[in-house]
């Protein structure tokens, strides 16, 4: 999906942030067309390198790019992808991120499988969830609120 620099450009540069003491924030977009596996293998790198800051983001296909025409995960789904990564990166902040307010709930039943954050207000390229929403939501399921901007 990137053509600026390569997988393993990535890894060394995330590797020197951390060796330069910075904490750093790793996770990947879902619904590109990756099977269970590459999730998988995606939360196992990511375990590999020791990141505590793991934004989950669901492909939001827009018109006009490659991607435009894949279908949208649904709830079940995501829902399965976010109790792998919590099982596979149970010390992690699993982080609601892009592409959220395309569930019929807004990724509430993801924060009931594993998901303990959110990425919250506007995305690069689309419209997020407003962060008073947010903290309503999370409230309402139980969980205790603290900002972080990582």
């Amino acid at each position: 999906m990137c053509t600026t620099h390569t997988y393993q450009d990535k890894i060394s540069t995330l590797k020197a942030a951390q060796r330069a003491g910075l904490s750093v924030c790793c996770g990947g977009t879902v619904g590109l067309g990756e099977s269970m596996e590459d999730r998988i293998d995606m939360f196992l790198s990511i375990r590999e390198l020791n990141v505590q800051s793991v934004p989950v983001n669901l492909l939001n296909p827009i018109p006009g790019t490659p991607y435009a025409h894949n279908k949208i995960l649904t709830n079940d789904e995501m829902c399965r992808i976010i109790a792998v990564a919590r099982f596979l990166l149970p010390k992690a902040s699993i982080r609601m991120a892009g592409g959220r307010r395309l569930l019929p709930d807004n990724g509430r039943q993801c924060f009931l499988s594993g998901a303990n954050a959110a990425v919250s207000g506007d995305m690069l390229t689309t419209m997020g969830t407003a962060i008073e929403q947010d903290i309503k939501m999370l409230i309402e399921l139980g969980f205790t609120i603290a900002l972080h901007n990582v």
